[in-house]
């Protein structure tokens, strides 16, 4: 099974459904058997779900699109 440390090394693509077969399914084995992660994904599934579907936080796609792109990019520098 895969450490913690490398499930966030691939959490953000995970999140954005850009993982091949093999890997989502490590992970998704990971997660079934680790707490920490599991309320590290359903936090954050939740807070996108939250964002995108509450009228609220509604953003024009020019301005979200640069948002979402500076977060994924923050994801994908620590886990370097």
């Amino acid at each position: 099974m895969i450490t913690c440390e490398e499930f966030f090394v691939e959490f953000a693509d995970y999140l954005e459904n850009q993982v091949s077969l093999e890997v989502r399914q490590e992970l998704e084995l990971h997660l079934s058997q680790c707490r920490a992660c599991r309320v590290l994904y359903d936090s954050s599934r939740k807070t996108i779900q939250i964002l995108t579907d509450s009228r609220a936080f509604e953003l024009p796609q020019a301005v979200s699109d640069p948002i979402i792109a500076r977060v994924m990019t923050k994801l994908r520098e620590d886990r370097d």
